[in-house]
Order: structure tokens, then C-alpha cells, then sequence
């Protein structure tokens, strides 16, 4: 009768390496077991469990201290706005940097890093990763320039202490004016350079961001960027983007507006708006679509209607 195989320590992480398991004395035979998955060479899970790109970055760190989240899932992991594509989840990669060299997997992906990168990487979750700006600007070879001013938006915009628990931008453009400086030469300085031209302080989500640079490249005016804005003496709230010299506004409809406390804060809202003589443009989802063209067309009525004209 064979011996029932023991049960893995507890403190062995849900990812580990082969190296932690030995360290943690669970030898090479235990490792083929049915209740354990190998994801790349050296790399484990136990069955049954999920393998995060966190988990991933910090099991590859027990074997080399100097690795670090890079890339597409450094920006994962801090909460950047990245194309759903470039996730670990679809993409089934993790980028991984290191002064080291390591040979890539399926699944892994390493980058050669100077040793003043692994450096500057910052603790995220227990997580080491690359900081915000130098993340955005190692994305530069793999994301189009409107991407690139998504994420410019997101560090440089004015954060909500109430809902955020911060009170300073993640970057301001002076500070993404010279990490672009500074890769003057490299590959996707063209990129940042353009991204950075047309990144604005002010806007509070990439759809925010892709509606403004459609809207502008189908010629209308450059708005103003949740902005308080009064008329005759009415507060009329903080537009996501506004035309007050037109009367003009636009509200897009993210995932926030769908509770009920919300819904009837944008309706009093709204009416305030209308009595005082604006229009209010309202984008959902489905606005984003072939270029914003719906939003292009409903703004530059409204615009019209007001008064604009090219």
C-alpha cells in the first residue's frame, strides 16, 4: 500500500518556486503530484487555486531578489489604465524585469533592466514594481499614443481625497516632461513626446480622456476639464467636460452612476442645468465606440445649436 503523500506546509505560498518549496522541505517527487500544477520551469501552484501576476512576481523574488514587476503588469498592479489585452489575465503573460538575465517562458517574460531600475522600484502589496512614470514610459513601444495620454491623464489628474485618501497627483507634467527627457533617443521617446503634448490635467477616467481626444480631433473646441461651473449665480456642479462659453456639457455615465443615490443626484443636476440654458450631452458605453463617432456628432450639434461654428 502505498504511503499517503504529505500535505504541503502551510506557509508555503499558493505560488512558489522550486527553490521555496525545498526551503520549506518539500523535495523534487512531491512536487509532481497531482495536487500541485507547474506553471513554467521552476514555477509551481497549488491545484485548484488561481496564479495572480502579484503572486507570480513575488514567488520569481524569492529566488532573485532584484525582480520586479515591469511593463504591462507593473501598470496591472498599480492600478493604471492599460487595454484589457495587455492584462496577465488575457494576455497569459507576466513581464518581469531584472538586472539578471533569465530565459523566457510561455508564461514569463523577462526584461533586462540597469541596476538603477531595480533600484527605483517601488513596494506595491508586498509587490516590488516599477514606479508610475518610469512605467509609462516602458510602455511606449507597446501602446498607441492615445493610450499613452490615458495613462499621462490618470497620474497627472487631481485626485478626490474623500473617495481616494490622497491629496497630490501621482505625477505632475512637469514630472513626465522630464522622465521624456530622459529617454530622449530610446525607443518610444517619439511616442511620449506625443502622448505628452496632448495630456491634459483634469481628466477622471480613460473614457473621459478618449472622448476629449475625439471630440478634438474631429475639430471642436478643446473643453474644460471638470470644472466647477456657475451661471447666474447657480451652481451647475463639475462637468466631465465643458463649453461654458457655449453652454455646453457633456456627463459620461460610468459604472458609478448606476446606483439609485446617483441616478437622482445627476437628475437634479441635470434640471438645474437645462433651466439655466445649457445643454447637456450624456455618453454611456456604447459612445465609445468607432471613435466616439455618436459623441462627435452629438456634441457638435449642441455646439452648433449654441452658437459654434468651424
Amino acid at each position: 500500500m502505498s504511503k499517503p503523500r504529505a500535505p504541503l506546509p502551510a506557509h508555503l505560498p499558493p505560488v512558489f518556486t522550486a527553490r521555496q518549496a525545498r526551503a520549506a522541505g518539500v523535495g523534487a517527487a512531491r512536487l509532481r503530484s497531482s495536487d500541485i500544477r507547474t506553471l513554467a520551469r521552476g514555477l509551481y501552484a497549488r491545484a485548484g487555486t488561481g496564479a495572480s501576476a502579484a503572486q507570480i512576481v513575488r514567488a520569481l523574488s524569492f529566488d532573485n531578489p532584484s525582480a520586479f514587476a515591469w511593463g504591462p503588469t507593473a501598470a496591472e498592479l498599480l492600478g493604471m489604465p492599460i487595454p484589457r489585452g495587455l492584462t496577465a489575465a488575457r494576455s497569459r503573460t507576466v513581464h518581469v524585469g531584472s538586472p539578471r538575465k533569465h530565459e523566457d517562458s510561455a508564461l514569463i517574460r523577462w526584461h533586462k533592466c540597469s541596476g538603477a531600475e531595480a533600484d527605483d522600484a517601488v513596494l506595491v502589496a508586498g509587490v516590488r514594481t516599477t514606479g508610475r512614470v518610469s512605467t509609462w514610459c516602458d510602455l511606449a513601444p507597446l501602446l498607441r499614443v492615445d493610450d499613452l495620454v490615458s495613462i499621462a491623464d490618470h497620474l497627472a489628474r487631481r485626485p478626490r481625497p474623500r473617495l481616494e485618501g490622497r491629496t497630490e497627483p501621482y505625477a505632475s507634467l512637469d514630472d513626465l516632461a522630464a522622465a521624456v527627457e530622459a529617454r530622449r533617443g530610446r525607443r518610444g521617446a517619439r511616442a511620449l513626446r506625443a502622448a505628452l503634448d496632448r495630456a491634459r490635467v483634469g481628466s477622471d477616467s480613460p473614457a473621459e480622456t478618449r472622448l476629449r481626444l475625439a471630440l478634438e480631433d474631429a475639430g471642436l473646441p478643446e473643453p474644460r476639464l471638470n470644472v466647477r461651473v456657475y451661471d447666474g449665480g447657480v451652481d451647475l456642479g463639475e462637468p466631465d467636460l465643458s463649453w461654458p462659453r457655449y453652454r455646453v456639457c457633456l456627463e459620461h455615465e460610468g459604472p458609478r452612476h448606476l446606483t439609485r443615490a446617483q441616478q437622482e443626484r445627476d437628475i437634479e443636476r441635470t434640471e438645474r442645468r437645462v433651466s439655466a440654458g445649457w445643454i447637456e450631452v450624456r455618453t454611456v458605453a456604447s459612445d465609445l465606440h468607432d471613435g466616439c463617432s455618436r459623441a462627435v456628432v452629438r456634441v457638435d450639434d449642441a455646439l452648433r445649436r449654441h452658437g459654434w461654428t468651424r
